[in-house]
């Protein structure tokens, strides 16, 4: 549930929460429009549309536009429509179109005579419209002028939804007096709109120019507009700057200078966002919010209730960088802009800056970063690996590594090494990735690394060689388990009980022996193996590579006892493992399967069942067939309830996003525990909830109560422009 604040009291870094929107749905299943109380404003992305979009940083430039002539569609009775060219007089007295059977002095409407602009499908002949509109004519593009005594309505449709909001902008300034508005204010205007805007950039660009030149040098010119907005990009500002000051060469003492009044057209060519600035006016009416059009558009765009006027004040104080506006209680785009991209709005919850859930759980209540194959920073066959792979992936937190630790070639050096094996990966040191590692495990995150062993070596003595190492390299911050005075079979293992403590996971054993066996696994060659002799990837016939491999008793006995891991191709396979003990691999294809066969709790089910991931550690790992080192969906796998969902890091793309945006949460700490339906402790599937309705999986591993999450996109600045690109994104 978003939170809703508290409106007596403001905090900056706190996001404002509105409580959440029920939608209507009709009888056919299809989600309602929402009250033609709520404003929506979009963008067409034609290059016309986005040309004219680009001109717009305040209502003076609608009034522009709309004099220049647009095309917009004039319905009739019986859904006729006509296209005409609709404009502004000079004096902005009539909206006039041509051509027209009518004598002029009727193709005519007075801007005095407006007294409505409806937006939307909602005048009665829209209505009728809509169902006939082309698919890229959508609602944002519809709205209809409410004019004279009789009320009558002149129905238009743009072409496209950024000629409909210059337009709708421009009618609303108009027909609500922009004029007498700044005059209210006591504001001298040089212009239509009121010019708090103006006036704060020349005060600004006079406190530059200390010697009344009238101008300033482009250095400074690009300093002060980055001062003024620090969200703007240097190399935009620069590339900005330097045409204007091009274009302004009329003489050698002006090379290379700024005027105040170029300055102020390009700091409002860069800083305006149209969308906001439409918002802005839709909401005000005029080139400002004040107090009682701030509250609207909080509790109405916002949804937030119970909005003071101390708690708009606050707002204002903190967002609009206008002395001036400050002390009038109103609010500039600029300051609008603020307000919108700051942490009150962030779409990110401000409490999970830092860590902020319940770290004393057990590990199998936590989904948990996990890295595959981390030495690799290319394919999984012939690519390099690099102490970067282990680099990358503890600065972004992962919290779950692996070391594949081989003997190397005759000759090839006194220590262990790490490579992908049966490929053409290069070898890497093991001593190097240790110091890496005791480095920056917890130099973002204080809570622990687990390090996953997959060991190919043959021979005691290069055994004993490991064991030297992690000893040395790691020290004091290796969870020893020998030294150990807890039982870990009956107390519960939670991130919190091992801050700063590296945890190896190692290979299934049993016996106390001095010298164990283990089964040697090789998860990247189960599928793909590389033939030296024929230079090509060849098929393996078997399932998994099976070695047996003497280990020491004094590795083993560094294995955490709730880390051992262990492999399963059958369902049936985990009841071999203990839920106490094991951390079971299984690969994303074999996952899959289970979870479609008719045995779906063997990966998530009840509580009551200990071999789903309710009770048990579970690590997907990506399929050996993805030699490109492309990714898994893990949101695919943490639906399943799987803690830990491994990756490749160096590997960017959308499955990456969605592994950083999810570790984002908790502090980016690595650790983010599980919703509330997938917790051991408070599992709902068996409880009833929402008026007797159970919430639990049914034979088609479906919820049997669905939710339907609905999102709009409302911008996408954040984009990366595309190369060679000058548009505004």
């Amino acid at each position: 549930m978003l939170q809703q604040p508290q409106p007596q009291h403001f905090d900056k870094n706190s996001p404002l929460r509105s409580s959440l929107r029920k939608h209507r749905v009709d009888s056919n299943g299809k989600q309602q429009r929402s009250p033609s109380g709520r404003k929506n404003v979009s963008f067409c992305s034609s290059q016309n549309a986005e040309n004219k979009r680009l001109l717009v940083s305040n209502v003076t430039d609608c009034f522009a536009i709309m004099q220049s002539g647009t095309e917009l569609i004039k319905l009739r009775t019986n859904v006729r429509q006509f296209r005409r060219i609709f404009s502004l007089d000079e004096d902005m007295a009539y909206i006039r179109w041509t051509p027209s059977n009518k004598k002029p002095h009727k193709a005519r409407i007075s801007i005095n005579s407006i007294k409505e602009v409806r937006i939307g499908w909602n005048s009665e002949l829209l209505k009728l419209t809509e169902p006939l509109a082309s698919p890229e004519i959508n609602e944002e593009c519809a709205f209809s002028i409410i004019h004279g005594d009789e009320h009558e309505c002149l129905d238009l449709i743009a072409l496209n939804a950024s000629d409909a909001n210059i337009w709708i902008t421009g009618l609303i300034a108009l027909a609500n007096g922009e004029v007498s508005s700044i005059k209210e204010l006591n504001i001298n205007s040089y212009s239509l709109p009121a010019n708090l805007r103006e006036r704060w950039l020349s005060l600004s660009f006079k406190e530059v120019d200390q010697d009344n030149k009238g101008y300033i040098s482009e250095k400074s010119a690009v300093r002060l507009i980055r001062s003024l907005n620090n969200r703007l990009l240097i190399s935009r500002i620069k590339q900005k700057v330097k045409e204007a000051s091009i274009n302004l060469i009329n003489n050698e003492i002006q090379r290379g200078k700024i005027d105040e009044i170029h300055f102020i057209d390009i700091y409002k060519d860069l800083a305006t966002r149209p969308e906001i600035y439409f918002l802005m006016v839709r909401y005000a009416n005029k080139d400002y919010l004040n107090i009682n059009d701030l509250k609207l558009f909080l509790e109405t765009e916002q949804g937030l209730s119970s909005i003071t006027t101390q708690f708009c004040e606050n707002i204002i104080d903190q967002c609009e960088p206008s002395l001036e506006a400050k002390e009038l209680n109103i609010m500039t785009v600029d300051g609008f802009t603020n307000f919108l991209n700051s942490q009150l709005n962030s779409i990110f919850d401000s409490e999970h800056l830092n860590v902020c859930q319940n770290m004393e759980k057990h590990f199998s209540n936590y989904f948990i970063s996990t890295s595959f194959n981390t030495y690799l920073v290319e394919d999984q066959l012939r690519g390099p690996s690099s102490l970067d792979g282990y680099i990358s992936a503890l600065k972004r937190n992962c919290r779950y590594i692996e070391l594949d630790i081989w003997e190397p070639d005759d000759g090839g050096g006194d220590e262990p090494v790490l490579f992908n094996g049966g490929t053409l990966t290069s070898k890497l040191p093991l001593g190097p990735v240790l110091d890496i590692i005791n480095e920056m495990a917890f130099e973002r995150t204080k809570f622990p690394l687990f390090i996953r062993l997959e060991l190919h070596l043959y021979s005691i003595d290069w055994q004993y060689k490991l064991l030297n190492l992690l000893e040395l390299k790691l020290g004091n911050r290796l969870f020893k388990p020998k030294l150990d005075q807890i039982d870990w079979n009956k107390e519960i293992p939670t991130p919190k009980k091992f801050l700063n403590k590296i945890i190896l996971s190692g290979p299934y054993y049993e016996g106390n022996e001095l010298i164990g066996e283990i089964e040697e696994e090789n998860e990247s060659s189960d599928l793909l193996l590389f033939n030296n002799s024929e230079n090509n990837i060849i098929q393996n016939e078997k399932k998994f590579k099976k070695n047996l491999i003497p280990l020491i008793k004094e590795i083993k006995d560094l294995i955490a006892p709730f880390a051992i891991f262990g492999r399963i191709n059958e369902p049936e396979d985990i009841e071999k493992f203990s839920p106490l003990r094991h951390i079971i691999s299984i690969s994303e294809t074999d996952c899959i399967q289970f979870v479609n066969s008719q045995q779906p709790n063997y990966l998530f089910s009840s509580p009551k069942n200990e071999n789903s991931s309710i009770n048990r550690l579970i690590r997907v790992f990506p399929s050996p067939q993805r030699i490109d080192s492309s990714n898994l969906n893990p949101q695919e796998f943490w639906n399943f309830g799987c803690q830990f969902v491994a990756l490749n890091y160096q590997t960017p793309g959308l499955m990456m996003d969605l592994q950083e945006g999810k570790f984002l949460a908790n502090g980016g700490c690595g650790y983010v525990l599980k919703p509330l339906i997938m917790n051991k402790e408070n599992n709902l599937f068996n409880n009833e909830i929402n008026n007797g309705q159970q919430l639990i999986i049914n034979n088609n591993n479906t919820l049997q109560q669905q939710q339907i999450l609905n999102l709009k996109i409302i911008s996408a600045q954040q984009l990366p422009r595309p190369r060679a690109s000058t548009a505004k994104v």
